[in-house]
Formats: C-alpha cells, structure tokens, sequence
C-alpha cells in the first residue's frame, strides 16, 4: 500500500508544479507502573509516519502509517496445583495501520502556529501474544511458555489533531493527538488516543 501511495503522491504532484508536500515523523511513549507493591508495569511505545499532498492552498490529501507496541508485564503468584504455580507473565500487543484521507488546515500556510485536522479510512490490524513464566515448586525451578500469537484486521476510522510550530520555512515542530478506532464505533475513540511529538518537513 505504501508503494501505491508514493506513486499515488508523484503522479498528483505531476499535475501540478506549485504542490506542497509535507512529511511528518513522530514518536511517543508511555509507561505506567501498577499493583500494590508496584512490581508491575506497562510500556509503550508509538511511530508514526505520514505524507500530505495539497490539492489547494490549506487542504490535502493524506497517507499515513502508525505502529504502536505495547508491553505489559506482570508479576503473580497463581497456584495451578501443589507442584506448578505462575510467577508472572508477558504481554505483547502489536498494532499497526496503513490510513487515507484529508488534511485540513485551520490556518493559512504561512503561519507561525499551524493547526490541522485530519481524518479517514485505515485498514488496522492487531498482534497479540503472551508468555507466561512457570515456577516447579518442589525444584525451585522455572520455565516460560508462549501461547500462539491472535492477529486481527479491522476497518477503522483514524482522526489527529495536530499543531506545527515553524521553526525556518523547511521545518517545523509538530504535536498531535491521535486516535484509531474500529469503523462506526465512535464511542471508542478515547480508548486509543495517543499522544505524539516530533517534525514536519516541507518539500
């Protein structure tokens, strides 16, 4: 898909030699630290790419990528029996998506300050996996097991707001708020907004 739209991007671009394209990169990350004695915590981390191209002075059209990992381990103490217990387990979620849409900007170009909005289709999918740590009681001994990996696919909506804070004409700093949720489920739009800093290239 991504090579669709590269090409999709040249050939628009072609039409029109006053075009302007903007590039972003961005990272996030999270961690959390939870349980009553705090020995539990969740990491996560989040990239994300995207490429506008404007068919008029403040809109465009949008392709863009987000991955996000996130990493939960646990500790416990779960008997299984009076030989076997677990002692703490690993969770692993992938989740990444390929999105198309529109950009808005809420301001003229030549701003200092840039906001936008942006929204559409994104094909998202979904990898989970967990490895739990067992403990052999009598020895003292412990081993892991990993379950096999569920992978999912959905048709989602993706929507970012985002601020640009130029820096020189070229290059500017950019904040948004990002979120992905399963296509007609707008009342799960909060459960995975993500919060993201990084840059804008200008070509």
């Amino acid at each position: 898909m991504i090579r669709n739209l590269i090409a999709l991007v040249l050939l628009l671009t072609s039409f029109n030699t006053y075009a302007l394209l903007e590039l972003n990169g961005q990272y996030g990350y999270d961690r959390q630290v939870f349980g009553e004695n705090r020995q539990n915590k969740m990491v996560g981390e989040t990239f994300s790419g995207a490429i506008a191209w404007y068919l008029f002075e403040t809109t465009a059209i949008e392709g863009n990528y987000n991955q996000t990992e996130t990493t939960t381990n646990q500790q416990t103490d779960v008997a299984i029996d009076s030989t076997y217990s677990v002692t703490g387990q690993k969770n692993v979620v992938l989740l990444y998506s390929y999105g198309l849409g529109v950009r808005q900007l809420l301001a003229g170009r030549k701003a200092r300050i840039l906001p936008s909005l942006s929204f559409g289709y994104a094909r998202q999918f979904q990898k989970d996996q967990t490895t739990y740590t067992f403990k052999n009681e009598s020895s003292g001994d412990s081993f892991t097991l990993t379950d096999a990996a569920t992978k999912v696919r959905y048709d989602s909506v993706f929507a970012t707001f985002a601020i640009n804070f130029k820096i020189t004409k070229r290059f500017s700093l950019r904040v948004s708020a990002n979120t992905i949720f399963e296509a007609f489920k707008f009342n799960r739009a909060q459960d995975n907004m993500k919060y993201l800093v990084g840059f804008t290239w200008y070509l």
